[in-house]
């Protein structure tokens, strides 16, 4: 044994203490989270439970798209078909753009517009045990109400029918009873009251009437099935659907609007859509068949006095001609004629031209809408300046349109809209006013040409001169009224063959199913289910300072770890002498091994076992460790200095009336305190009596002289201590010890305990100084998972191991250890669920 422990201290001279291992260590990682794994998967099990319910019972909803085309104007600024007989119909073509359909399209407007078209006034809903499923397209009844009686709306009325051809009717919810005609609220109600009628007989209850027919006679069979039905107010409707869908161009250069909407039930979602784009094309119809209707009214306004003027000039012509036997003018009189008809033709048109201006003058200053503008191109205005000003308000007052759609009055883009509008309102009234003031001009220089022809006419005979002007004023009228038939005939056209800038390409349908998503809900279900765990460990673990495994022991410490204990399951605390062939009893023959060469060669008998704070294992440490050393041949003396709460004593079964105590104060002898085990090789010297002043005992000469005296006769001496870091005698008995055994246990030591047995580490260098891991549990939590760590059965681990041995556990997991078989048979799974409690 010299020769063992000679060899051994050479290598201790070029041997330091354990490097730590700073690095990340994957396996205990790995083992921190499949000690946790029942837990996971209870959560994702949970988790996954959720999402099938969430599946099984959330209200579905779908998503719902068509296509619009929209037609923008030609290359040429005009319209295809028909829309070019009617130039003026260019004015508003010009300033068609996606933006401003899109604005429409939104509008609330056609909203209402739309719903006014759609049977949303009842919904019909199928009662199941969950929600209520919507009816709308396949309805086995249809409601008629009284429109005379009161009704109730945004409440369910629940219908069942019952045999004998008869129904129950109740209400479910608070509804507002109001008259039908009106809409004025009359007051409202929440009864559980019941009411059976005839199936073939009209409803009629205080709150509601209305008569019931039956389209699939299947439902007076099914008793079991229950229906709702649900009056809704128009105004609710409106603001449910106003802003519930979308439109987006489907790229930057095409004019095709996708409108896209998501909703709970898909026909009646369809069906919105579908009549949503009608709805938009007819009103498009409808503003060209107004301007068409608008221009032929003006132009029969002038056919009408044109008309009268031309029949009465007819039957004077043809009586003058009948009356002085004349029938046509001479040669000369014929030129003169035509001249003169040619100019009264041109004063007629510039005179109509005149009464657009003060038409459109009027038109402006009444602030009518720029939508329903008859075009100065249909009367033949042509003036450039006027049509650009005219095209520029058209599309000032399209944009403020769309604006008011979505902003408020005092928006600084509307605003700033409006005045631009009304600037190039002043800017046009400027124009006709300029215009005017030239067609004055140009009627005064026909008047002159009219009277230098008048002049010639005086040369001519009386009757010629009479012929001429009857004639004259004929030919006029006829002129103007064929040119004011062929405007009507263009309108006329036009209208005729009006066709919708805008076409649907797609009828809305159901693309895909929005919520819920089964897969994804399951998908999402395990990532919750995973990370919800995973949170509250990485929580616990943050908050988490006590000391959990090996790896963060060597971290927080350079103190060399020389044994770990495994987790005692047996119910004696003497595992050596009680259960010689555990696990446990393995892990402390480890111990005895390694504390004979942390003393190296020096004498070194007395031991020192201490911790931090009481429940840290220390004197089952000191038990068991004076047990193992007498179990192999070392006479071995354990003294219980733990003066306030001797343990020892309970465990071997010894009486505790008399020990150290007595002999400190001198009530007794060395050879009287010291007791038998029961063991060979293994004397014990109880604490005794608690005195009022241990600490004072313990340093007291008479402590030293029975250390001294008791070192020739035991080769060890064990010191089971105070804690030291309640009290001080720990500190006071350390200066009597060669080496000291510092007891940290598994998930009850804190991190900063090992703040002492640093400080002593670096200033009793004369002592050897060691760490012993107590209670470790390898098949728990924090990573000690078998071979996890180096401590793993059939590898080499121990404090000789830094030595260049590889004492330790070398002997496998089933040397010497019968319940070691047992462990050997459970499962990996078994193993992952024995965690402690």
């Amino acid at each position: 044994m010299s020769d063992q422990f000679q060899n051994q201290n050479e290598i201790n001279n070029n041997v330091s203490t354990p490097m730590l291992d700073s690095g990340i260590n994957i396996k205990t990682i790995i083992g921190k989270f499949l000690a946790f794994l029942p837990y996971f998967i209870v959560s994702i099990i949970f988790s996954i439970f959720i999402a099938f319910l969430v599946n099984r019972y959330a209200d579905p909803r779908y998503l719902i798209q068509s296509s619009l085309l929209i037609k923008e104007k030609n290359a040429k600024g005009g319209l295809d078909g028909a829309d070019n007989f009617l130039q003026g119909m260019q004015l508003l073509s010009s300033t068609r753009n996606i933006e401003n359909e899109q604005g429409i399209l939104k509008s609330k407007s056609i909203v209402a517009e739309t719903l006014k078209n759609l049977d949303f006034g009842i919904s019909y809903f199928s009662d199941g045990s969950v929600r209520k499923a919507d009816l709308y397209g396949n309805l086995p009844f249809i409601v008629k109400l009284d429109s005379n009686h009161l009704q109730c709306r945004n409440a369910y009325i629940n219908i069942s029918f019952l045999p004998d051809e008869k129904l129950e009717c109740s209400i479910e919810g608070v509804g507002d009873v109001f008259v039908p005609k009106t809409g004025a609220l009359v007051h409202r109600i929440e009864t559980k009251q019941k009411w059976i009628f005839k199936v073939n007989e009209p409803i009629v209850t205080d709150y509601f009437a209305f008569n019931i027919f039956v389209t699939d006679p299947n439902i007076l069979l099914n008793f079991d099935d229950l229906f709702a039905i649900r009056l809704n107010q128009f105004s609710d409707l409106v603001d449910l659907y106003y802003g519930s869908y979308t439109l987006s161009p489907i790229n930057k250069q095409a004019s095709i609007l996708e409108i896209t909407k998501e909703g709970q039930y898909p026909e009646r979602e369809m069906a919105f859509v579908n009549q949503l784009a009608l709805t938009y094309i007819q009103q498009g119809l409808d503003e060209k068949t107004l301007v068409t209707q608008k221009t032929i009214r003006f132009i029969d306004e002038q056919l009408k006095g044109i008309s009268d003027t031309l029949g009465e000039v007819e039957d004077q012509l043809q009586n003058f001609r009948t009356d002085n036997k004349i029938v046509n003018l001479s040669q000369s009189g014929s030129r003169i004629l035509d001249h003169l008809v040619d100019l009264e033709r041109q004063k007629a048109e510039q005179n109509l031209r005149d009464k657009y201006y003060t038409y459109l003058e009027d038109y402006f200053r009444n602030a009518n809408p720029l939508d329903q503008l008859i075009a100065p191109s249909l009367m033949g205005v042509n003036d450039p300046v006027l049509i650009t000003v005219l095209q520029k308000m058209v599309e000032l007052y399209a944009k403020k349109k769309t604006l008011e759609m979505s902003y408020q009055n005092d928006n600084p883009i509307l605003r700033e809209t409006q005045q631009n509008l009304i600037n190039l309102q002043n800017t046009l009234l400027e124009n006709i006013h300029s215009i005017q003031t030239n067609s004055k001009n140009l009627l005064a220089d026909l008047n002159k040409r009219v009277a230098l022809s008048e002049i010639e006419i005086a040369k001519l005979p009386a009757n010629e001169q009479k012929l001429l002007s009857i004639t004259r004023r004929y030919q006029l009228s006829d002129k103007l009224y064929t040119y004011l038939l062929e405007k009507r005939a263009e309108a006329g056209i036009a209208g005729a063959g009006i066709n919708s800038d805008n076409k649907v390409l797609d009828k809305a349908m159901v693309m895909t199913k929005t919520y819920p998503i089964e897969l994804n809900n399951y998908l999402i279900a395990i990532v919750i289910g995973t990370i919800f765990p995973l949170i509250i460990i990485l929580i616990i673990e943050y908050f988490n300072n006590k000391i959990q495994n090996h790896a963060l022991l060597q971290q927080l410490t350079n103190v060399p770890l020389i044994g770990s204990i495994v987790h005692n399951s047996n119910p004696s605390s003497l595992v050596i002498l009680n259960h010689p062939k555990s696990q446990i009893s393995e892990a402390f023959r480890n111990l005895r091994s390694n504390v004979s060469y942390l003393g190296g060669k020096k004498d070194s008998k007395i031991i020192m076992l201490t911790s931090m704070v009481s429940g840290e294992g220390k004197t089952f440490v000191s038990m068991n460790l004076s047990s193992v050393l007498a179990v192999a041949g070392y006479k071995t003396l354990l003294i219980g200095v733990d003066l306030r709460k001797p343990k020892i004593f309970q465990d071997f079964k010894l009486d505790n009336s008399f020990g150290l105590t007595n002999y400190l104060i001198g009530k007794a002898t060395m050879s009287t305190i010291i007791q038998q085990s029961g063991q060979d090789n293994l004397d014990i010297i109880t604490a005794g009596p608690t005195p009022p002043n241990p600490s004072e005992l313990i340093m007291s000469s008479a402590f030293n002289e029975l250390l001294e005296h008791f070192k020739s006769e035991y080769d060890y001496i064990i010191l089971d201590t105070p804690p030291i870091g309640l009290v001080a005698d720990g500190l006071d008995i350390l200066k009597y010890a060669d080496i000291l055994l510092y007891v940290v246990r598994q998930n009850v030591s804190l991190k900063n305990s090992l703040n002492v047995i640093n400080e002593l580490h670096a200033t009793e260098k004369n002592r050897s100084i060691g760490l012993v891991f107590n209670d470790v549990r390898y098949d728990s939590v924090f990573g000690y998972g078998y071979g996890s760590y180096g401590y793993g059965y059939g590898q080499a681990y121990a404090y000789g191991g830094a030595y260049g041995y590889s004492y330790g556990y070398g002997y496998g997991v089933n040397y010497g250890n019968y319940e070691g078989e047992l462990l050997k048979k459970k499962s990996i799974w078994m193993r992952l669920f024995n965690r402690r409690s």
